[in-house]
């Protein structure tokens, strides 16, 4: 049995397929956004294969028994890559009533995931925070942490990132010409000082709690579902 733990799993950037030109429908949800590695799905019937979400062009009938590998999905629709039923490779829409898999509640899991996954966009393009998190989401928001911390124990892993924005103060100080006895000001150095800080904590990859230094006008803290978990 294999398990699946959809968090920390953003790879390249924010939205991967977007990135390089591929499956960039803003009303999908696609597998690379959340899990490195590929989802498949067994045919549970000859389900028809069509050219659109919304149906479309049939393009063939799924070979029953087969493996699918699943691209993405929509609330009521997967779009998958598998078998027709004379063998030949097909890409396109389905029924998610035609496939079935080991985890027998997977169609309303995929449900729970998509309406989280545009919640998380949401987030990431506002550059917003929010408990519920992966590291990775975090990442898509704050960038690379200024300074990190993990603690394990027998009841999982615990682990705090630290964002620090500084800015650079100059000093100056004033001397007097020995010569011409005019006062005049000079930079003696430069310091690192703390504009702001913000804190995230997390419990076995989630963020349980945040910190901020400076409210920036968002005193309301989103939750978002914390990322579901999938067996096969």
């Amino acid at each position: 049995m294999k398990y699946f733990l959809f968090s920390t799993l953003f790879l390249l950037c924010a939205f991967p397929a977007a990135a390089q030109g591929l499956n960039d429908d803003p009303d999908v949800v696609y597998v690379q956004e959340f899990s490195e590695k590929p989802i498949k799905l067994k045919v549970a019937k000859a389900g028809w294969v069509f050219s659109s979400k919304k149906g479309g062009r049939k393009r063939g009938a799924l070979q029953v028994n087969s493996s699918v590998e699943l691209v993405g999905f929509t609330e009521k629709a997967y779009q998958i890559r598998g078998k027709r039923q004379n063998g030949e490779g097909v890409s396109g829409w389905v029924s998610p009533a035609a496939l079935t898999a080991k985890d027998k509640e997977f169609a309303k899991k995929f449900k729970a995931v998509f309406e989280r996954q545009i919640v998380v966009r949401e987030l990431i393009a506002s550059k917003e925070l929010a408990i519920g998190m992966t590291a990775l989401e975090v990442s898509k928001v704050l960038g690379r942490p200024t300074k990190s911390k993990v603690r394990r124990t027998a009841k999982g892993q615990s682990s705090t990132l630290e964002y620090i924005d500084y800015e650079i103060e100059n000093h100056y100080a004033n001397f007097r010409d020995p010569t011409t006895g005019g006062v005049y000001r000079k930079l003696t150095h430069q310091t690192k000082e703390e504009k702001s800080k913000t804190v995230v904590e997390f419990e076995n990859g989630i963020v349980v709690a945040i910190e901020e230094s400076e409210d920036n006008g968002k005193a309301r803290r989103r939750i978002v579902a914390i990322p579901v978990t999938f067996f096969w």
